[in-house]
């Protein structure tokens, strides 16, 4: 039976992620992927993840969502000022500039200029900038958006600064209440990364995915950024052809 496995924030844990599809091509023989985001950042591994999802997308097996890190990182790039890079920098973007160069990224904020790191990006920029913002799927027992953040039910406004950021598609990668919403959206149960379950009040297990459902029963959204750069887990949702879900969790070992 054909399962789409959904992985969540992998922030450049390569080890933890190559043990996490070891398992899961282990269970099942006929897997795709779906990566929700945020694969770069943080993490001692970031290159190699990027070149394992290119490698999966060029072989036909992988959608990739945009996470806000990847925003930020394309925004640097395309120098349109969107965001102000220093908080990037300071929340994980050293390390990519670092790694995509292979020398240490150590200017002071004010001085790293993207003339420097722009050809060391080139590589993997369409690979990055090819990622969708959200991705619908329809199946017989259930409806699903994909996208990073999802959209809770404060519409992400507590962390918009810019005006630019409330267009739609920038709160699907900014949203941090998604877990308290009671409704679907749209009739699609949303399906993210970007809050770590460790932070969601009513959750009880760090290392395991959310699932929200409202007082009706219904399924509402589900959380499946387990915080492995954090040293919980990586987890993915298995999605089988009728749209029935188990999920799988590997311990971080990066």
């Amino acid at each position: 039976m054909p399962i789409t496995a959904v992985i969540g924030d992998v922030h450049g844990c390569i080890r933890t992620l190559d043990k996490l599809i070891n398992e899961i091509e282990k269970r099942n023989s006929d897997v795709t992927y779906l990566s929700l985001g945020d694969i770069i950042d943080r993490g001692p591994g970031i290159c190699d993840v990027m070149r394992l999802f290119k490698g999966l997308q060029d072989e036909g097996r992988l959608e990739f969502i945009r996470g806000n890190h990847e925003d930020v990182l394309i925004d640097f790039v395309e120098e349109t000022n969107d965001y102000d890079y220093s908080n990037w920098l300071m929340y994980g973007g050293r390390a990519t500039l670092s790694c995509i160069s292979g020398q240490e990224c150590y200017q002071p904020v004010n001085k790293i200029d993207i003339k420097d790191y722009k050809p060391y990006i080139d590589p993997y920029y369409e690979f990055l900038s090819s990622a969708e913002f959200k991705i619908g799927k329809e199946y017989k027992n259930n409806k699903f958006m994909f996208s990073h953040a999802g959209i809770g039910p404060s519409k992400g406004l507590a962390h918009m600064v810019y005006e630019f950021q409330m267009r739609e598609n920038y709160l699907f990668m900014w949203s941090r209440d998604t877990w308290r919403s009671t409704e679907q959206y749209f009739g699609y149960t949303m399906v993210h990364g970007h809050t770590p379950t460790k932070e969601i009040e009513v959750h009880d297990d760090p290392h395991k995915p959310f699932v929200n459902k409202n007082k009706n029963g219904e399924l509402v959204s589900v959380a499946i950024d387990t915080g492995c750069v954090y040293g919980y887990s990586l987890s993915a949702m298995l999605i089988d052809e009728y749209g029935d879900f188990d999920f799988i969790s590997e311990r971080n070992v990066d």
